[in-house]
């Protein structure tokens, strides 16, 4: 019995081996992390229309987090997890340990080398700037101070720096969210129709407020559901890297507008892509990419969240994930849509008409729908977190 033991370890330890030299999708719950082969995902290449239901995904491994609610975050061209909770607490002092995923061996272990974080990260934002090895970190929950505490992880000295406190709207309590557009950094914060957009510079380490105009930003993302309680629209989740626009002043970003309404009247999430000019932070235009999620089934309830990886080369993998919409239901569900966005030029002429501007001006080819169950007690509602490994630039 142990020789068999030591050999399936052996095996274990090969298979993850190999692992390692192949991207995997990591998704990260609130005590689990998951781990996928992306080839299991895009094993297709035409243009799917039907959703192919699946039983519980085989998972190339599964681990518990060092601490729940941990947050990834890449630094050093490795996987870091920091605690969303206190590590040790005494009569002194409060830390948030820090681990290093250590893929090949499938484990966490505490990253010596790193200071503790400064504050827990349950409620924060983290981002990796393009052409950078510094992490920002922006700690979200500060109602009564009224703006968010800022720090970055230096990669020269690997210690945690605080950094000038961003500019808000005036009187709190209000929202803040955070989103990374080319190099730099936004915070929005909005209190009812009072709203603020301010970029932070990662080279100069200072703030600017965009001016408020009808295309802001800011504006789009809080008022863009006409002030239709029954739907709203996230802040920008990811910059998409696509084919022939690196070298123009358009970023293309991927967000969704949540929607109230049950099916079958409405989809309860709808993918939005905005064509967003970085150097003024205007929207101008806007696309609903109805195609990742049409005819979704089966139905994800309320508590459904999505996330977005970057595949490289315009490929995208989109994550829906929350309890069946049936509330009698124990079940889960896990929804993958792979898909390719291609520029269509002809529709970026932006003469004519005020942005933004509602524009089919992206191409999508879908390339497998799958939506796999199980029980919620497997992972929890949905999954908090997603991105690709090996590592690579972008918010985590």
């Amino acid at each position: 019995m142990a020789e068999l033991d030591v050999a399936e370890s052996k095996k274990r330890q090969t298979e993850q081996v190999e692992m390692a030299k192949e991207a995997c999708l990591c998704l990260v719950s609130y005590e689990k992390l998951f781990v996928i082969k992306l080839s299991n995902l895009k094993k297709q290449e035409v243009d799917v229309k039907d959703w192919t239901c699946l039983p519980p995904p085989e998972f190339d491994f599964d681990l518990k987090l060092p601490k729940p609610l941990s947050y990834p975050f890449e630094f050093d061209s490795k996987i870091y997890m920091v605690s969303g909770g206190p590590g040790r607490i005494g009569s002194a002092s409060v830390s948030y340990p820090i681990y290093e995923f250590k893929f090949g061996e499938g484990s966490f272990e505490r990253a010596e080398s790193l200071d503790d974080a400064p504050l827990p990260f349950d409620k924060a934002f983290m981002a990796n700037t393009p052409g950078s090895g510094d992490v920002y970190y922006f700690y979200m929950e500060s109602p009564v101070k009224g703006s968010p505490d800022c720090y970055v992880l230096c990669s020269g000295s690997r210690t945690w720096k605080p950094l000038m406190a961003p500019p808000t709207v005036s009187d709190p309590p209000f929202r803040f969210n955070m989103f990374l557009l080319d190099n730099n950094i936004f915070l929005s914060s909005s209190r009812n129709r009072d709203t603020c957009l301010a970029r932070f510079d990662p080279i100069k380490e200072n703030w600017t407020t965009e001016p408020a105009a009808e295309n802001n930003l800011s504006n789009f993302i809080d008022t863009f559901a006409g002030g239709n309680y029954s739907s709203f629209t996230y802040h920008p989740y990811i910059s998409v890297s696509l084919p022939g626009l690196g070298s123009s002043n358009y970023t293309v970003c991927l967000t969704n507008e949540y929607v109230v309404e049950p099916p079958p009247k409405t989809p309860l999430n709808k993918v939005l892509a905005i064509l967003v000019n970085h150097r003024n932070s205007r929207v101008a235009l806007y696309q609903y990419l109805d195609e990742c999620f049409e005819g979704i089934q089966p139905s994800v309830g309320e508590d459904s969240r999505l996330n977005f990886v970057d595949l490289g080369n315009g490929k995208l993998c989109a994550i829906l994930s929350g309890s069946l919409y049936d509330f009698e239901s124990n079940s889960s569900a896990l929804c993958f849509s792979v898909f390719t966005l291609s520029v269509d030029f002809a529709a970026l002429q932006l003469e004519g008409g005020a942005p933004p501007m509602e524009r089919d001006f992206l191409q999508v080819t879908v390339h497998k729908k799958s939506a796999y169950t199980m029980e919620i007690s497997k992972f929890g509602h949905h999954m908090r977190h997603a991105f690709v490994w090996p590592p690579s630039k972008g918010r985590r």
